[in-house]
């Protein structure tokens, strides 16, 4: 998958889900990282808390389910 096709893809990184928010060269994001986001938010209660993974430890999953 291209760099910019990733934002979005639900990738699984050991046991946990979580979406891809950011790639190496965007700001703060390291070479060969993704940022992900596990639906945590900062301190200040209201910001996402993305956390930057080595690209080798994440899996892209290839469906989801939805409800409403």
């Amino acid at each position: 998958m291209t760099t910019g096709n990733v934002l979005g893809q639900f990738v699984r990184v050991g046991s946990d889900v979580g979406v891809i928010v950011g790639y190496h060269g965007m700001p703060d994001v390291p070479e060969d990282h993704y940022a992900i986001w596990y639906g945590q938010l900062a301190e200040d209660g209201s910001t996402p808390l993305a956390r930057t993974v080595p690209v080798e430890y994440c899996v892209f999953v290839d469906r989801h389910a939805l409800y409403h």
